[in-house]
């Protein structure tokens, strides 16, 4: 196995993995409606922050590039992640998405998740010219 991919799946690919299998357990709680919007927003930051990682890692970009790489696909994710629930629903005859007012709540809050993950790493990464 490659060096960088090893590094990708220890360092990025563990926070989306974590919310997968966070939003399994979840699922079989008798009463979790109100937790599948904390996960919608904790998976676009997971996302984000897997993204913003492997730009860091695989791709050389300056970190300006690198924020924006990492949102784009984060919003793409989500946008990924809602059409295979409509694909679900329509070949499976489920009903994961309740309508549009959950579709776009989900794609929102997964937005906004991305959003304030990586203006806080950002922030955090930050340093003065002086400090340099």
């Amino acid at each position: 196995m490659n060096a960088t991919i090893g590094r990708v799946l220890l360092q990025a690919l563990w926070a989306p993995a974590s919310i997968l299998m966070l939003s399994v357990v979840v699922a079989r709680l008798p009463r979790a409606d109100g937790l599948w919007s904390l996960l919608h927003f904790l998976g676009g930051a997971a996302v984000a922050f897997f993204y913003c990682r492997l730009a860091g890692i695989a791709l050389p970009m300056t970190v300006a590039w690198r924020y924006l790489f990492a949102f784009a696909l984060a919003c793409t994710t989500a946008l990924g992640w809602e059409l295979a629930e409509f694909a679900i629903d329509q070949v499976a005859g489920t009903s994961l998405q309740e309508g549009r007012v959950d579709t776009m709540s989900d794609l929102m809050l997964s937005v906004c998740g991305a959003a304030l993950f990586l203006a806080f790493a950002a922030i955090t990464s930050w340093k003065a010219p002086a400090a340099r």
